[in-house]
């Protein structure tokens, strides 16, 4: 972050400034949109999103007094993480991972856009068929820009699973990727 820690012997006193409620507006409110990215690629519908990102927030305002000052991104996905998890345990709608509407077209002329529009909906849907927690490995590294201890703690595993999986996801996305093309291709 941009914020810049003063030296103190202690840790409880070098954070006492950053926990002032008014402090909480102004550094998570570049993190909103990382949150509802992450809530949607969570499965949640745009509804959804706002909701869990609200309780999100709600929730790491009532914890501010105790952050540590250190890593606000992964500790507020992990507090995204956990709401969410408790939302699928209280309902059991089926929840739609379409997000095809959400890609973003640079501009080109037609027919470029029609084809980077194809290959996003085709890893996309690649993507959307690894198992959640290769999934999120995937969201957090390479589409959030984390770093591997910033998505360790947001998934709340140590460093050297979030690499392994990191590792499984890119080679299943690979084969798939690979098969799909091989199949269309030989569909000409």
């Amino acid at each position: 972050m941009f914020l810049t820690i003063p030296a103190s012997p202690t840790k409880e006193r070098a954070f006492s400034w950053f926990r002032k409620p008014n402090d909480f507006e102004a550094c998570v409110q570049p993190e909103l949109p990382v949150l509802y990215r992450v809530a949607k690629r969570m499965g949640c519908t745009n509804e959804e999103a706002e909701d869990v990102v609200q309780m999100t927030l709600l929730k790491a305002f009532r914890a501010w007094d105790r952050f540590d000052g250190q890593h606000l991104r992964s500790w507020l996905i992990r507090i995204l993480r956990n709401e969410r998890l408790l939302d699928l345990r209280g309902s059991k709608e089926t929840i739609s991972l379409d997000e095809s509407d959400n890609w973003e077209v640079p501009d080109a002329p037609f027919w470029d856009e029609v084809s980077w529009k194809i290959q996003a909906g085709s890893v996309l849907e690649a993507l959307e068929t690894l198992p959640e927690i290769y999934r999120l490995a995937v969201q957090f590294c390479d589409v959030e820009d984390m770093s591997y201890e910033e998505a360790a703690e947001a998934m709340d595993v140590p460093i050297g699973t979030v690499r392994s999986r990191l590792f499984r996801a890119r080679t299943m996305l690979r084969e798939r990727l690979a098969s799909k093309i091989q199949f269309e291709g030989g569909s000409n």
